[in-house]
């Protein structure tokens, strides 16, 4: 027992009162926030001195897709004499991770000369097919389309399965994710050029091809 000669009786500080007071405040709003939970108040340098609070934190990952890294479908292929037949495929591995759209432009419409102006009876552009062929991870099902060049323009009134750019509801859609799976290609062919025009000679026929992808829940 302490001698009543030492003892003493500390008043509270201005201190003791602001953090208290924060504290409870924030018990309080812990409290409104769980009705379910009683209100639980801390005093500074008293029993509880502190009050654990529990707040559940939740995240979520969004869909995304995109091409794995160096495996776009890039580079170019000589197709050679214009008016002979040819295929060529542009494989390419994708990482999506949830179902998706692939679409697909074509800058000329077709093969294009554009350094020569064709007299009548004559044409400079030569259109060819494209093939769009999309591979899925397991249980996905594959599917794929078959576009003319002319319909892929951007100034084209014609529609098709895949004419981009891709959205959420154009393009050529996969039914589900596709993460470093191979087997997808896009592939440009034509039999023999037989239009009713005859094909102007030239040094380069030539076009562009640009895919491109989006997320389609």
């Amino acid at each position: 027992m302490v001698p009543p000669a030492f003892r003493s009786e500390r008043k509270p500080r201005r201190l003791d009162w602001l953090v208290g007071g924060g504290v409870i405040m924030l018990a309080v709003l812990a409290a409104s926030a769980d009705l379910a939970h009683a209100q639980v108040t801390a005093y500074a340098g008293g029993s509880p001195s502190n009050i654990v609070l529990s707040i559940p934190v939740t995240a979520s990952v969004g869909g995304r897709c995109g091409f794995a890294p160096g495996m776009a479908p890039n580079g170019s292929t000589d197709v050679g004499e214009v008016n002979n037949a040819f295929s060529a495929d542009f494989p390419f591995t994708l990482e999506c991770t949830v179902p998706f759209r692939a679409a697909v432009i074509s800058q000329n419409g077709g093969l294009l000369a554009s350094s020569v102006t064709p007299s009548t009876g004559y044409t400079n552009l030569a259109p060819y097919l494209v093939d769009l062929n999309l591979v899925g991870d397991t249980g996905v099902t594959p599917v794929s389309a078959t576009c003319d060049t002319g319909d892929l323009k951007t100034s084209s009134g014609a529609t098709c399965t895949f004419k981009g750019p891709a959205t959420a509801s154009q393009g050529l859609r996969l039914n589900g994710s596709s993460y470093d799976v191979s087997g997808s290609y896009l592939r440009v062919r034509r039999a023999a050029y037989a239009g009713a025009q005859i094909l102007a000679a030239a040094n380069t026929y030539a076009d562009s091809l640009t895919v491109t992808l989006s997320v389609s829940p």
